[in-house]
């Protein structure tokens, strides 16, 4: 493997530089999604078994793929042919690595063929049953076993089975149910996304009125301290009354500024 996918494993962050409590409602939102979609599926039997922590990760997951960060993190490493997959992992010597490669491709066969399926019907079609002449058949055995060897790989860095481990053998297991519950979450996915997305060009805007505002600040500081300092060595009624209009600005920026009038008498 080049040197290029080794040291994009380094990259130390997922998320935004959100606030805890906008991550937790974001991630939040989409475990309800999953939740209703799940109670809302007519497919599924009763005696299917729902795992709590298998709803945590899907939840995560989906709010990770909406982020840039993610895909530079991830797609370096994704491929559509599952001999390319396998020789890059034979090519790497870090088992996390290893782990990870898998992990991304099956993240990235269920996440693509539910969520940004443009036939959505199509899952739902082959939902709870496998057929052989389903032309998404490949990828779908493809990512069965992706998950089945992160599993696999998890376990094997820690030396004992991992709770990740285990989330990712249970998606394995009933990769077609969770594909089925995917495919419901769609519409309220793209409602998180545009929501998310005009929050976070909203607090863009925030950011760029303090900038400025700051910036401003800065100019009328050096124009008052100038029309001061002129005003020291000349004291005409101009440059007073040009101090005066530039002390009330600088108060209206920054209501914490003082300056003592008495000092123009």
């Amino acid at each position: 493997m080049n040197e290029k996918k080794e040291q994009d494993t380094q990259v130390p962050y997922l998320y935004f530089n959100l606030s805890s409590e906008d991550r937790e409602s974001a991630i939040y939102f989409l475990l309800e999604s999953i939740l209703k979609a799940k109670d809302q599926s007519h497919g599924l039997t009763r005696t299917l078994s729902f795992d709590e922590d298998v709803n945590i990760y899907l939840a995560h997951l989906l709010f990770a793929v909406s982020l840039p960060e993610y895909h530079d993190m991830a797609d370096p490493f994704l491929s559509a042919n599952t001999r390319e997959v396998f020789e890059w992992v034979r090519e790497t010597n870090d088992p996390m690595l290893r782990y990870f490669i898998f992990k991304v491709n099956a993240d990235h066969v269920l996440v693509q063929s539910t969520i940004f399926n443009p036939d959505p019907h199509l899952a739902k079609r082959f939902a709870l049953k496998k057929d052989a002449f389903d032309e998404k058949n490949e990828e779908r055995l493809a990512a069965i076993l992706y998950y089945n060897q992160a599993s696999r790989c998890h376990a094997g860095v820690y030396e004992k089975k991992t709770g990740v481990g285990e989330v990712l053998g249970k998606i394995a297991s009933q990769f077609d149910v969770y594909r089925h519950i995917l495919t419901g979450v769609k519409e309220d996915y793209f409602k998180f996304i545009e929501c998310f997305r005009e929050q976070a060009f909203q607090h863009f805007l925030m950011k760029l009125s303090c900038y400025e505002k700051d910036h401003l600040l800065e100019i009328k500081m050096e124009q008052f301290l100038e029309a001061y300092q002129g005003w020291l060595s000349m004291k005409t009624s101009d440059l007073k009354n040009k101090v005066l209009r530039l002390a009330q600005e600088l108060r209206q920026l920054d209501p914490q500024f003082r300056f003592d009038v008495t000092k123009l008498n």
